[in-house]
């Protein structure tokens, strides 16, 4: 059996579920201007473990590039998330 590989596609689709879950436990405890920085954060975490995951020396390049792709990875998730919740209207 191999690894579990997770490519650069699949990190903001795993973000945006796990944001989803995060909104909806929240609730309204969390306000919505929080929300875009809170899947930056988590996706520069996801960049930096991706980091030490590939065992990787910890240089400036390195960790720009890792720290970027997680920050797109986090404003890729916004997006996905965006457009799901104009997908999924209420019923009238």
């Amino acid at each position: 059996m191999g690894e579990l590989q997770i490519g650069m596609y699949t990190v903001p689709v795993i973000l945006t579920v796990a944001l989803g879950i995060i909104y909806h436990v929240a609730g309204e405890n969390l306000p919505n201007r929080a929300k875009p920085v809170l899947a930056i954060a988590i996706g520069v975490g996801l960049g930096m473990l991706a980091l030490v995951r590939a065992g990787l020396p910890w240089d400036m390049v390195n960790v720009i590039d890792h720290g970027l792709y997680g920050f797109m990875s986090g404003a890729a998730a916004v997006g996905l998330y965006e457009i799901q919740r104009a997908v999924r209207r209420p019923r009238e």
